[in-house]
């Protein structure tokens, strides 16, 4: 099970794209276990890609390794301009089942949520994937590897987490984090939360 997935040594995270006020995040499926071949062919063609990657320990019989998984699994993100033409060149990548949207056009992610992600995943501290449809706190982090990414607060085994969530496709990764360096946030539908976050 293990195998098939990413190796430190040959992974695909983020490719660097240029500031475009036309280009915006997108989300593509893959098919299973297909997440590096639909990066690597779609930046193969040009296109800017971010596939988010989860360290994980995989236990064999005669041993133990530690491996590099896609935190999302069956999807990659994409930052293009959603012509005709593009959707197109990516829906004919090799591994691609569809571009997440809906009414016939790609649903845009935030980038706020993207960088969320990636600076969750960045941070050092240990993240794994958790439901997305856990209620909690809308919180910000003050201070610490964390300081600045938005999500929302959950107890999971006995300890705090932040949540953080891709709604595009309702999957979410967490990371451990002390009380003390959140503060409530104002929520989405205009409900103000209250102060820090106890």
């Amino acid at each position: 099970m293990g195998e098939a997935c990413l190796s430190v040594e040959n992974r695909i995270e983020e490719m660097p794209h240029a500031e475009n006020p036309t280009h915006t995040w997108y989300a593509v499926q893959t098919g299973y276990r297909c997440e590096q071949r639909v990066a690597s062919g779609l930046t193969v063609k040009g296109f800017s890609t971010y596939l988010p990657l989860l360290r994980e320990v995989r236990q064999w019989t005669d041993r133990r390794k530690v491996i590099e998984a896609p935190a999302f699994s069956g999807y990659v993100f994409l930052h293009f301009e959603p012509t005709l033409r593009n959707r197109v060149r990516v829906l004919e990548t090799n591994g691609i089942v569809r571009l997440l949207g809906g009414n016939h056009a790609p649903s845009p992610i935030s980038t706020v949520e993207i960088e969320a992600v990636r600076n969750t995943l960045g941070s050092s501290l240990p993240c794994e994937r958790c439901d997305a449809l856990t209620p909690g706190t809308l919180v910000q982090v003050m201070r610490g590897p964390l300081a600045g990414v938005q999500g929302r607060l959950a107890r999971i085994k006995n300890s705090l987490r932040l949540i953080v969530t891709v709604s595009v496709f309702c999957q979410a990764i967490s990371a451990e984090l002390n009380l003390s360096d959140v503060e409530a946030i104002q929520d989405r539908s205009g409900t103000s939360t209250g102060g820090r976050s106890n």
